[in-house]
């Protein structure tokens, strides 16, 4: 079956995000960062000149993530950077009242940190839905995620082997619209209580959920409102928010 350049890279996101080598990242970071610049296009040789490769190793990297080649993989990169960097950035500052370049720096500070460590998620309702998505993503792309309830048996084995649970390097992703949800709160004081780090999406960036987070995503929600008749887009522009996030996580930045 043929897929276009754009369903192939989404095919490979795995590949893009969690499986490149050192030289496969320094490759990338390399092509976006004269992209950005706005040069020409700079040819394969050039490339694999500044970052001490072979041209043929750098055609066997875009092969490996579903490109023909070197010009097809520019040719992506560059029209993602130039035609959809900006206005996504501005979408997603219009979705979250804090969005920042320092949010998304800390997210993925965080997630780097506890990158050998366990994930878990909290939410009720639809929020439990919403980290039932978180954990399989995070699952796909190589981390140990698990939902709350995992979370208390985890805590209960750790308890019963008498081990110090405040060495271990977790994270517990919490979702409430109101950011008062008392189950998500008690999940999120116990975790703390433990020293894991809380990384919180929510509606009202003067919740008690806020407060407690070590991260908080203020999402726009302030048009929701409990009618049947009006759409509630909390949960779902707190996926897209995620995807952004864990976007930003995985794609390599040029060195200035």
């Amino acid at each position: 079956m043929y897929l276009d350049g754009d369903s192939r890279m989404k095919s490979n996101y795995f590949l893009l995000t969690n499986l490149l080598s050192e030289d496969e990242r320094k490759v990338i970071a390399s092509i976006m960062s004269h992209i950005e610049r706005g040069e020409k296009r700079v040819g394969i040789q050039q490339i694999a000149a500044e970052n001490y490769l072979s041209a043929a190793s750098i055609v066997k990297m875009c092969k490996r993530l579903g490109f023909d080649g070197y010009s097809e993989l520019y040719y992506h990169l560059s029209r993602q950077l130039l035609s959809g960097e900006n206005q996504t950035e501005e979408t997603f500052k219009t979705l979250i009242d804090n969005y920042s370049d320092a949010q998304i720096q800390r997210f993925c500070a965080l997630l780097r940190e506890r990158r050998g460590g366990k994930i878990f998620t909290t939410g009720e309702g639809f929020s439990s839905i919403v980290g039932g998505y978180f954990v399989q993503r995070l699952s796909i792309c190589g981390f140990m995620a698990f939902s709350n309830v995992h979370f208390y048996d985890y805590m209960l084995f750790q308890e019963s082997r008498k081990a110090a649970v405040e060495e271990e390097n977790a994270v517990m992703f919490a979702i409430s619209q109101s950011g008062e949800t008392a189950p998500v709160l008690n999940d999120v004081r116990h975790a703390k209580s433990h020293g894991h780090k809380i990384i919180s999406f929510t509606r009202r960036g003067d919740s008690s959920l806020a407060q407690l987070s070590d991260l908080v995503f203020v999402i726009d929600g302030t048009k929701q409102t409990l009618a049947v008749s009006l759409p509630n887009l909390f949960f779902g522009h707190v996926i897209l928010v995620f995807e952004d996030l864990m976007a930003s996580f995985f794609t390599p930045k040029a060195e200035t």
